[in-house]
This record gives C-alpha cells, structure tokens and sequence, in this order.
C-alpha cells in the first residue's frame, strides 16, 4: 500500500514542479500590476488592457495546480465528491485560460521580438484545440463515456501547461548556446506544446482502462 501511494503522487508532483515556475512568474506579474509598474516593452500591453491577463493568471493557475492534482488515483479512489467539484473547477478554469490566452494573442500589440509568425499561429492552434478538447471532455463525461474523458482532459492539460515545458526546453539552450534568435525562440517555444502533446499520448496508452489503476475511483 505505501508503494502504490508513492506512485500515486509521483505525477501530480512531477507536474506542480513543472507549473512552479510559470505560477510564480504569474504571481510576479499581479504584483507588478498592482503597483505602479515602470512601462517597458514587455509589460506595456498589460498595463493598458491589466484584466485580460489577470483573469489569465489566475485561471491558468487553477487549472494548473487542481488539473494536477486530478492525475492522483488516490483522490479520486477516497473523495469521489471532492473529484467532481475539483474537475468543474478545473474545466470553468481551463476554458477561461484559453479563452484569454486566445485573446492576448490576437488584441495585444505583441512586439515582433517578443513573438513571430509561428509562436502566434501556434498560441492561436494551441488555445483553439484546448478549448474544443475541453468541449469533447465534458460533452464525453456526460454521455457516460469516462475513458474518453479523460483522455482529452489529459490533451487539454498538456496544452495548458506549455508554459511549463517552455521553460524545461528554454532554460538549457540559453545556458550553454545563449539567447536564441527570434526563429529559434518560436521554435523552441512551439517544440514545448509538441513534446507535451507527445507526453499526454503515451499517458493516455498507458491510463488505458485495461490498467485499472489508473481509472480507480468515478467521476
């Protein structure tokens, strides 16, 4: 039993340490937003329009910690109810993220050094899909179908934690090669959806409900 506990939590913990440095990031931006921040390129747009992104950070972050802690069989298997409420808040949350995320791409004057061609095709694919995952997730769930769920709960978790992956691609580049190009960025940033994606495909083989580990417990 205390086995199968650690397992249980192995994955909800991999992915808050993934989340934990966009959170604190996110968390950075409110407070700079709550003062009287010096305008910059980076920040000028959040400044004139702040609402966009703190509805942004603080659904991205629901959806991030609560669509985590989802993955434990345990809690699902103890507090079925707690489920349940849980994943109302996770989808409301993840539907919010992507919305705002769709927005921010398309409204915000972005600098062009802050993002080309290709980072905004993919923000724009990458909030679409995420919320027509979410949509089959709950039209899934209400017609009974669990497996189906959960497997495109899982697509739209690993599409809402880009920013997460982002930083596991980013952060080794910049460190032994240096800043990447404009292209470079885009690709790198865009690799990190891909790679998920990927992640969230052998996940959802593996959680099959043949591994009756995974799917113990009801929605």
């Amino acid at each position: 039993m205390k086995n199968a506990t650690r397992i249980d939590w192995k994955v909800p913990l991999v992915l808050l340490v993934i989340s934990a440095v966009p959170l604190a990031a996110g968390i950075a931006r409110l407070i700079g937003l709550a003062g009287n921040p010096e305008i910059s390129t980076e920040n000028a747009r959040f400044v004139a329009a702040p609402f966009p992104v703190i509805v942004h950070i603080v659904s991205a972050s629901l959806f991030s910690i609560l669509g985590a802690l989802q993955f434990s069989s345990g809690l699902r298997h103890l507090c079925p109810k707690w489920h349940r409420v849980c994943g109302r808040i996770v989808v409301a949350s993840g539907v919010l993220a992507a919305l705002t995320g769709l927005w921010m791409t398309v409204m915000y004057p972005i600098p062009i050094e802050l993002q080309g061609d290709l980072l905004y095709a993919m923000r724009v694919l990458v909030s679409v899909t995420m919320l027509l995952s979410i949509f089959i997730a709950v039209v899934s769930v209400m017609d009974g179908d669990i497996a189906t769920h959960r497997a495109w709960m899982i697509r739209a978790f690993a599409l809402g934690q880009g920013a997460g992956m982002q930083v596991v691609v980013l952060l080794p580049w910049m460190l032994l090669i240096g800043k990447p190009s404009m292209l470079q960025r885009d690709v790198l940033m865009s690799l990190a959806w891909l790679i998920n994606l990927l992640v969230a495909e052998m996940a959802i083989q593996r959680w099959s409900p043949r591994n009756s580990s995974f799917y113990r417990g009801t929605v």
